[in-house]
């Protein structure tokens, strides 16, 4: 969601070549700290698999909210606070970096009435492709859930117009993912007053009920979700301080059909050691490694970033 003016916590330049050369051995000392830091031993960790400075001179880049990474790590799908979507190609070094990622495709949404998306419409936040390939997107401010058929960017509604109502704003739904079984899976960014945990919905066929909370704790609040290749919930979380720095966690979530346990977290980063995170993505490339992506909304403010952050998921 946009957000207010921040401190920048990286370097900028405009030379984002070095700044990506430098950024590995870098980012491979202090993830390993962040990691460590305060953390029981568990049976799964995240471990840095390379951060990247995206930047490219294009109308609207930036506000990336919602990921998706499609085939084995070469596409990188992103949604703006603004309304786009950007399709792009992802080159990786032989260790499977990111070595350079160049946008093949950019287009606006659009609305019911085939519209250009802006202003209330236009705050797309989750991000999931379906099996079909379809980008199917969760839009805050007016609360909706749609398909699209890039390039063609008429909606495919996945409810009536006005069934989430009651969640119009600006901290409404935050996270999208499809479960094991087909069903979507939305998120609301923070739990309602006098209530324990982020509020969900399931929905199917457009058809659409309240779902199990998921637990809160640490002030931390609901930015992005997916599930795993374990059929697990991992959940993208974000807290800002005083200073206005971000903090980062990732916790994942079993699900028995009813309900989701209390939890595992499997990440858990200092203020400022990243930026604000807010789309996640897991996938699995060619040598069979469960990654996960994440990507920095930078508000299109110069005092914050693009970033592409990607772990091992080691088990």
């Amino acid at each position: 969601m946009p957000l207010s003016w921040f401190v920048c916590p990286l370097p900028l330049t405009s030379h984002s070549d070095r700044f990506n050369s430098l950024m590995p051995a870098i980012w491979g000392v202090a993830v390993s700290g962040m990691i460590a830091f305060g953390l029981p031993a568990r049976a799964a960790e995240l471990i840095s698999h390379g951060v990247f400075y995206w930047d490219e001179d294009l109308a609207d880049f930036g506000g990336f909210s919602g990921l998706a990474i499609a085939d084995g790590g070469a596409t990188l799908y992103a949604a703006s606070d603004r309304g786009e979507l950007f399709r792009a190609a992802i080159a990786r070094d032989g260790s499977g970096r990111i070595a350079h990622v160049e946008t093949r495709w950019q287009g606006r949404f659009l609305d019911n009435f085939a519209q250009p998306v802006d202003g209330f419409t236009a705050d797309a936040e989750g991000l999931a492709i379906g099996a079909d390939g379809t980008v199917f997107v969760a839009f805050e401010s007016y609360a909706r859930v749609a398909g699209f058929h890039p390039p063609d960017m008429t909606p495919q509604a996945e409810s009536y117009w006005d069934r989430f109502r009651q969640t119009w704003g600006n901290e409404g739904f935050e996270a999208l993912a499809i479960m094991p079984d087909g069903q979507f899976l939305v998120i609301e960014e923070r739990p309602a007053d006098g209530v324990a945990g982020y509020p969900t919905f399931l929905g199917r066929n457009g058809t659409w009920v309240s779902g199990p909370e998921l637990p809160v704790t640490d002030d931390f609040h609901a930015v992005g979700a997916d599930f795993g290749p374990d059929g697990m919930l991992y959940l993208l979380e974000r807290r800002t301080d005083l200073l206005a720095r971000f903090s980062s966690r990732i916790r994942r979530f079993a699900f028995d059909g009813h309900a989701f346990d209390t939890g595992e977290t499997l990440l858990s980063t200092e203020p400022a050691a990243l930026d604000n995170m807010e789309g996640i993505s897991l996938w699995t490339d060619a040598g069979g490694r469960v990654i996960v992506s994440l990507i920095s909304d930078d508000n299109f403010l110069i005092f914050q970033n693009t970033l592409i952050v990607e772990y091992n998921l080691i088990e």
